[in-house]
């Protein structure tokens, strides 16, 4: 009966989530186009110094939600109000992989080491909803952390 029903797209309610360590989960991201498929969510009340401690994000899909059928969902991130304002990638989510954890790269950015030396920052997050082929040619859906460790793991070898 419900099979020839479209599912409800992205921007009808909230689909995502994403929480920092220690923090809140945070749902409220919000649409940024019209044909809803981007959302950004500020990450604000986080100190300056704090910001670049933050070495892991946990993106996700809320539950009981599907993305369109051979798409993913892209998580990016920007230093609001800097003059460096590109969005950087974090990594992605999709149905078949409906949650990560993945590494930020704060702590080594030199941008946002900059931005927290001289002012309050606000880190901007960005979702963009991406063809699965889009998002595989980025290597966004690789786990990081795994890679990390194998090269840990090869130099200890060599």
């Amino acid at each position: 009966m419900f099979m020839n029903q479209t599912p409800p797209t992205p921007a009808t309610s909230q689909v995502f989530g994403v929480v920092v360590p220690g923090g809140a989960v945070r749902t409220d991201f919000q649409p940024t186009d019209q044909t809803g498929t981007k959302f950004a969510l500020a990450l604000s009340g986080i100190s300056g110094s704090s910001i670049t401690a933050v070495s892991d994000l946990v993106f996700f899909l809320l539950p009981g939600v599907q993305l369109p059928e051979g798409h993913g969902a892209v998580l990016y991130w920007q230093i609001v109000g800097s003059t460096n304002t590109e969005f950087n990638l974090v990594g992605a989510i999709a149905n078949h992989q409906p949650s990560g954890v993945f590494r930020t790269g704060w702590s080594t950015n030199e941008s946002l080491g900059t931005a927290v030396s001289s002012q309050s920052v606000t880190i901007n997050l960005g979702v963009s909803i991406e063809p699965m082929s889009n998002i595989q040619n980025m290597g966004a859906m690789q786990n990081q952390t795994i890679y990390v460790a194998k090269k840990n793991a090869m130099d200890l070898f060599n």
